[in-house]
């Protein structure tokens, strides 16, 4: 079952933000009327040819996304697809503790308040559990976030691994690691996460004495142009 964070260190967590991934860790507390550290405010809204994935590491809310509205909490992953209207309440008296990944993130269409596209308001969210028993089978993904639930014996590494024009966001659910990018380390716990760039080589190491679990986050951005090889440097030129 996920391990309720400390608020308070929860929003303390980075924002991340390139042209193809937008992340961030929000907080909504009981005597709030929105997110306590958004700073867009209470704006329902959509991404323009954008998905979003919300996963909720502590309290309980109703989010309408499209035609439906859902109650989601503790260990819930949300998918929206592109486009999808989407609104926010808090549910009871926790506070809640919601992730936030956005891809890709271009910069002149990150939020639309209006004039919504044929089709925002119908649908739902694909929905499930990261706990659920076939969590590591299948989760909710598009072309633009593939996800994925990670296990990892205690005293194991992941292989090196490297995504030419894919960014990654690793999310711990339960257990310890170290997490290894190019020549940088260092150690995560449960609800840390940590941004993997594109052609960086990196590798997980379960330092624990239980099973790692954890959320990877595959990030493309299908508008994105070409990587350019080296090799193929004299073509750009002529």
């Amino acid at each position: 079952m996920p391990i309720q964070p400390n608020y308070l260190q929860w929003m303390q967590q980075p924002l991340i933000w390139t042209e193809r991934i937008r992340s961030r860790a929000l907080v909504w507390t009981p005597d709030a009327h929105w997110f306590i550290n958004d700073p867009l405010g209470p704006f329902p809204h959509c991404h323009p040819d954008a998905s979003e994935i919300i996963y909720i590491a502590a309290g309980w809310m109703d989010i309408q996304v499209g035609a439906s509205k859902q109650r989601v909490g503790p260990g819930d992953l949300l998918f929206m697809p592109p486009d999808r209207y989407h609104n926010y309440w808090l549910v009871g008296d926790e506070t809640v503790c919601l992730y936030v990944l956005v891809v890709p993130n271009h910069k002149h269409c990150r939020w639309q308040y209006k004039d919504f596209k044929p089709g925002a308001f119908e649908g739902d969210a694909p929905m499930k559990n990261a706990f659920a028993p076939d969590a590591t089978e299948s989760m909710p993904s598009d072309e633009r976030i593939t996800t994925y639930v990670r296990i990892l014996p205690a005293g194991q590494a992941t292989d090196v691994m490297v995504e030419s024009i894919k960014e990654k966001m690793i999310y711990i659910l339960e257990g310890e690691a170290r997490i290894e990018i190019e020549r940088l380390s260092g150690m995560m716990q449960p609800n840390d996460y940590q941004h993997v760039p594109a052609t960086h080589h990196h590798r997980i190491v379960n330092t624990g004495q239980t099973p790692l679990r954890y959320f990877e986050f595959v990030c493309f951005d299908p508008t994105a142009p070409a990587i350019i090889k080296p090799e193929d440097a004299h073509l750009v030129k002529e």
